[in-house]
């Protein structure tokens, strides 16, 4: 069987190496030993006894192929280089390293156990004191403020932002629902003010910033201020290009620099769609069929082109219970209430789905 070496084992690597096993010999290689299933890790630093069913080894995932512990430092069409200097040869090599983020929301290193301890960290200095500034107003800053109004509504919880809105990079519909069910839990939201001073951006302290509208003393001070993309694999490609956010560019069909067997897609790819759990549900799929084309000996070049959601979706939980969500369909999206997020989100965060997918009980 032909070899693809997938690079990342987040949600685009392992949907993609799950969508490929059978028709490959999958290698996917990953740093960490297990998958941190980042959708419920918001809401683990209200309740870290999640940690225990969302941080999931990797050694049920594939029934064919294999998942290697290691990092890659090089990566070129004919396979990848191990940082213990191993060569693996493949036919087709996928990079889908992912993003960064701040610390609780993804891991800051290759420990799992480092991750989960700083869970239990800031879930300590949430219960320890009663104010809690939460700084970004994006998806996750916002669902983290969520969280935290719904788990302990005693707590004085503030929401400072940039933007004069909620989700500006959606229809402020969404933004404005999300406002009104954020301030219904007695959120008191700062908009159109930048956070100064900050002590740290990536991780949460204990400390006082500075905003537009004066000093916050001492509190627990959660960065929530977007994701980066992990792209350090195609600095040393000649001919790759950056996009504004940092994402790669990539062809239409999602290759880097002028490649033609290696592939790029996620949230390290300027793929036209957002760094999003959604978009990776139409990029995996569309991917894997084009590879399979091509191991069939079909040219790439005779696949569909990939096409990016016409509108962007994001699904955004206020808790268990509330929320507000765009559905990327019809022309302009569907937005839905409390009931609809919680019943494909809120409520079980998809643990058990991925639980499943890995071959683990819920």
């Amino acid at each position: 069987m032909k070899r693809v070496i997938i690079v990342g084992g987040g949600y685009a690597g392992v949907a993609l190496a799950r969508a490929m096993d059978s028709a490959a010999e999958v290698y996917l290689i990953e740093a960490r030993d297990r998958f941190v299933h980042n959708v419920a890790a918001i809401r683990s630093v209200v309740a870290p006894s999640l940690l225990g069913q969302i941080l999931i080894p990797y050694n049920r995932l594939l029934r064919h192929g294999r998942v290697i512990q290691g990092t890659v430092v090089a990566a070129t069409e004919d396979g990848v280089v191990l940082s213990d200097q191993q060569h693996i040869e493949a036919d087709i090599v996928v990079i889908a390293t992912g993003s960064h983020y701040a610390h609780p929301f993804k891991p800051q290193n290759e420990s799992t156990d480092a991750f989960a301890e700083g869970i239990h960290g800031v879930h300590g200095s949430l219960l320890a004191n009663k104010k809690i500034a939460i700084v970004g107003g994006g998806a996750v800053g916002i669902e983290l403020t969520g969280e935290i109004a719904t788990a302990y509504p005693e707590k004085h919880v503030t929401l400072i932002a940039g933007s004069t809105s909620l989700m500006p990079d959606y229809p402020s519909r969404l933004g404005e629902r999300l406002a009104t069910q954020l301030r219904d839990k007695g959120v008191s939201l700062r908009l159109g003010l930048r956070a100064k001073n900050l002590d740290f951006l990536d991780r949460a302290y204990v400390g006082s910033l500075v905003a537009g509208d004066g000093i916050y003393g001492p509190r627990l001070v959660v960065p929530a201020i977007g994701a980066r993309p992990r792209t350090d694999l195609f600095h040393n490609m000649p001919g790759a290009k950056f996009d504004s956010s940092g994402r790669v560019e990539v062809d239409v069909w999602l290759r880097p620099a002028s490649a033609q067997r290696l592939f790029a897609f996620g949230d390290a790819a300027a793929t036209g769609d957002p760094m999003t759990i959604v978009a990776i549900t139409r990029q995996a799929p569309w991917l894997a069929k084009t590879l399979k084309a091509f191991l069939a000996g079909n040219p790439v070049e005779a696949q569909p082109i990939y096409k990016p959601w016409r509108t962007r979706g994001i699904l955004v939980p206020l808790g268990p219970r509330d929320g507000a969500s765009m559905l990327p369909v019809l022309r302009d999206g569907v937005m839905v209430g409390d009931c609809t997020t919680a019943m494909i989100k809120g409520r079980k965060l998809f643990i058990s789905r991925y639980r499943k997918d890995f071959g683990y009980a819920a």
